[in-house]
């Protein structure tokens, strides 16, 4: 029989409990903040985001995933419902009615492409995981140091 890790469970429920922020105050946005006389959603997709983000990071942090593939995990899903939100309304996400659904594109790409590319430098070709690019850098050697082999004798 498994031991079950408390913290584990806390960190799923607080993911799962943001996601339900965030339906509920993008679907009725006045029955969370109730005392609110006109609330809007855009007072409640930040908060979310940012308890989503957070929860996610704690969680995959505790199911062994490294700090920085962690953070780059949660910033790709949180992108991903800062695009399905914004997609849906951009006045949610944006807090104003200026900016329209490409802006939401281009945010959601710019930000998709970053984190793509920041977990590509991470676990490196092919899938397998490498150390930081600093460390991954040879020190060049000199000549002196690298024994030559014995060269054949070719005159009979």
């Amino acid at each position: 029989m498994q031991s079950i890790d408390i913290s584990l469970t806390i960190f799923q429920a607080a993911v799962i409990l943001s996601l339900l922020l965030l339906a509920v105050g993008m679907a009725r946005p006045g029955w969370i903040l109730f005392w609110v006389k006109n609330p809007r959603q855009f007072f409640l997709f930040i908060p979310g985001l940012i308890l989503f983000m957070g929860s996610y990071f704690a969680f995959s942090l505790k199911v062994g995933n490294p700090m920085p593939i962690a953070a780059v995990h949660a910033v790709i899903l949180a992108d991903v419902l800062f695009l399905i939100i914004g997609m849906i309304n951009p006045s949610w996400v944006f807090g104003t009615e200026r900016l329209d659904r490409l802006w939401v594109s281009i945010i959601a790409v710019l930000v998709f492409m970053g984190m793509m590319t920041l977990q590509g430098m991470y676990y490196g070709p092919k899938n397998k995981r490498q150390p930081p690019l600093s460390n991954t850098l040879e020190q060049p050697q000199s000549p002196a140091a690298t024994p030559e082999a014995p060269k054949a004798d070719t005159a009979k």
